[in-house]
């Protein structure tokens, strides 16, 4: 199941647990909610909700497992960062930078050409009508 790779381990039973847990009301409820006869609206939008709230909650999962912190191999601390423990000063040797990728010379140049102001001026404010209507001329 997802939530035991994305809650892998004793440190995360209780949030695989939970999503288990979450995932199978929801499935219950849209289950019923497939095939009552006696529903309203109201019922579906509330399982509108469960299906957004379980989706919300793999999502964080999914997250929470890409940004597991990485420990210090000598000391174990928390405090790495770029590769290095700032509580030590261990470093890790695996550890490479993340490509970062910029603008071009040209690009920058473009975007730099003209200075950008931000206005608070509510007289600037544009509504969907007026947007249509600047279109048509």
């Amino acid at each position: 199941m997802l939530a035991n790779g994305l809650a892998g381990g004793d440190s995360a039973a209780r949030l695989r647990s939970y999503l288990k847990k979450l995932a199978v009301e929801t499935w219950d409820y849209i289950n019923w909610l497939t095939h009552a006869k006696n529903a309203m609206r109201m019922d579906a939008e509330i399982g509108l909700k469960q299906v957004e709230f379980l989706l919300g909650m793999f999502t964080a999962a999914t997250l929470r497992l890409a940004q597991s912190p990485t420990r210090c191999n000598a000391c174990e601390s928390y405090e790495v960062a770029a590769g290095v423990c700032r509580h030590c000063g261990w470093e890790d040797l695996t550890y490479e930078p993340p490509e970062i990728q910029g603008w071009s010379e040209k690009e920058r140049t473009r975007r730099l050409a003209e200075p950008c102001t931000p206005s608070s001026d509510i007289s600037t404010f544009i509504t969907p009508d007026d947007l249509m209507q600047t279109e048509s001329d």
